[in-house]
């Protein structure tokens, strides 16, 4: 199983859910599927975007066509699509920390809260929380300042929804809720 590159039938799912989506243009699908494998290989790697390989195409149009299906939502709504499918009996919450770089504390246009980016005892950060189904796909990723805790997000909308989806048990690291 090649984890940087689509299969054709990831493709074909995810060109489906690309056509739905006013306001971009795909233009030639195998052109277009180059440019999602050459975000799949940033993410996956974690790779500065100017150490994209050349066979993946130039980075900095990579990136400028990245940046604007970001500004768009688009990578947003196709997680939200791709998430239908998702087994529901049980769902697990759990959360990273990214430490922010000292200077990203004083952007005079951008606020702590537009970036999610919070205080906590190690210094300013961000902290990444993601929600997976029974099998362990992710279903959704928030984003909040490094010093909340796992549980504020799990259950923000009542005891019936886990972050906005209905569960029969909601698994965390630290506890086990049933919703039953």
């Amino acid at each position: 199983m090649n984890r940087l590159k689509l299969s054709d039938e990831e493709w074909e799912r995810l060109l489906a859910e690309l056509r739905k989506i006013p306001g971009i243009r795909i233009g030639v699908p195998m052109k277009c599927r180059f440019f999602v494998e050459a975000v799949l290989w940033i993410l996956r790697t974690g790779a500065q975007w100017r150490v994209l390989p050349v066979q993946n195409g130039r980075w900095n149009s990579v990136f400028k066509r990245f940046s604007r299906w970001s500004k768009l939502g688009v990578w947003s709504r196709i997680q939200d699509e791709l998430a239908q499918g998702a087994d529901l009996q049980n769902v697990c919450i759990d959360s990273t920390i990214a430490r922010a770089h000292a200077c990203a504390a004083g952007a005079g246009k951008n606020s702590a809260d537009d970036e999610a980016l919070g205080r906590s005892r190690g210094g300013f950060s961000c902290k990444i929380h993601a929600l997976t189904d029974s099998l362990g796909l992710p279903i959704k990723f928030i984003l909040t300042g490094g010093q909340t805790a796992d549980i504020s997000q799990a259950l923000p909308h009542g005891d019936a929804d886990v972050c906005g989806l209905s569960a029969v048990v909601a698994l965390n690291r630290r506890q086990y809720v049933n919703r039953t």
